[in-house]
């Protein structure tokens, strides 16, 4: 047995201390950990980004009246509207198979043909795994959210 006081080799990255790893542990280099987090938040960021916009360019439009806001007058927050709810909507969209496309590779779906057999945690935190299929939910959500908060401006007037 060995002291737990006593400092664990660099080299010994699998065994960890009872109160945290005894040494510093550099996960800057963890790519697919990102991008797992990119694929899970794009689409409910891509929806706050369409919001905050339609929201500040029709409440400039639609109730301002001061002499920089005559840029806003009308059609510009329906234009604006339409054409940034169909980019969102297309965003949201790219996340939502993104995130699907990586759910399946590590659920042995049809993504997965090229990428190597893994079970259990390993192919989990490989290929995204229920985080991915969150995302893909999250997105979905967002795609709805979008088009709902868009879609008025075909119809409403300021």
């Amino acid at each position: 047995m060995t002291d737990p006081q006593e400092p664990v080799p660099v080299s010994d990255g699998g065994r960890t201390a009872p109160g945290g790893t005894p040494y510093a542990v550099d996960v800057s280099r963890d790519r697919l950990a990102r991008l797992t987090w990119v694929a899970f938040l794009g689409g409910p960021a891509t929806w706050l980004a369409h919001f905050m916009l339609v929201y500040l360019v029709v409440e400039a439009g639609c109730s301002g009246s001061g002499p920089g806001l005559r840029l806003f007058n009308s059609p510009v927050p329906s234009t604006v509207t339409l054409v940034s709810t169909a980019l969102a909507a297309v965003a949201t969209l790219g996340f939502a198979r993104w995130s699907y496309r990586s759910w399946a590779a590590g659920d042995g779906g049809p993504a997965a043909d090229d990428a190597t057999e893994l079970s259990g945690p390993v192919a989990d935190r490989e290929h995204g795994g229920t985080m991915a299929f969150a995302g893909f939910l999250l997105s979905l959500f967002s795609f709805v959210a979008v088009l709902f908060l868009g879609l008025p401006a075909l119809v409403l007037e300021c």
